[in-house]
């Protein structure tokens, strides 16, 4: 294994980085239009191309969604879709700013079959409001453990594992723990 590819898995910060900084110049695109296009920083950007900052999941979603780009391109590792895996060992995780919502990218976006699954965790008493995903064309939700509060249109699902949902996430949304225990559900993107 060569040591990039081994550093990767340690730090995927540096992997992030090398994906949006290939993306920005195969589109001749400075920092500065990448700032404007995506609402993240030019100083941000920056360091996320050099591997010296883990930027948060709210920021990886600014960045696909202003590039027009899938999360999964920005967190890709292709040696992971043809072995079997631990999910919480072997895929490193991203996490939201206060590190209570965790993300792993268990089958990054592949044009052929338009979707992605994300297996997630969030703590105990955490809210993660999201953005509307005007790229995706339906979102579905399965709740494995816990009860998960998600609000859509201004209407709330409790959804108390096991359970499931689908919709729209052309608006935006929030997902929420409002109990003493950790919650996972499984969130498919469809494109």
């Amino acid at each position: 294994m060569s040591d990039d590819i081994t550093n990767d898995i340690v730090d995927p910060a540096k992997r992030v980085g090398r994906v949006l900084k290939r993306v920005r110049f195969d589109r001749d695109m400075t920092l500065d239009e990448a700032a404007e296009l995506t609402g993240v920083s030019k100083t941000m950007l920056g360091q996320i191309e050099r591997g010296s900052s883990s930027p948060t999941i709210s920021i990886l979603w600014k960045i696909a969604k202003g590039l027009r780009i899938s999360l999964s391109n920005l967190l890709n590792e292709d040696e992971l879709q043809y072995k079997a895996v631990n999910i919480e060992e072997d895929i490193q995780p991203v996490y939201d700013a206060d590190k209570k919502m965790v993300l792993y990218d268990v089958f990054p976006f592949n044009p052929i079959n338009g979707f992605e699954y994300f297996y997630i965790k969030l703590l105990p008493h955490t809210v993660h409001p999201a953005e509307a995903h005007r790229d995706s064309m339906e979102e579905y939700i399965v709740v494995t453990q816990g009860t998960l509060s998600l609000t859509v249109d201004n209407k709330t699902y409790i959804l108390k594992a096991p359970a499931c949902i689908s919709f729209m996430p052309n608006v935006p949304h929030i997902y929420a723990n409002d109990g003493d225990d950790v919650v996972v559900f499984q969130n498919i993107m469809k494109y």
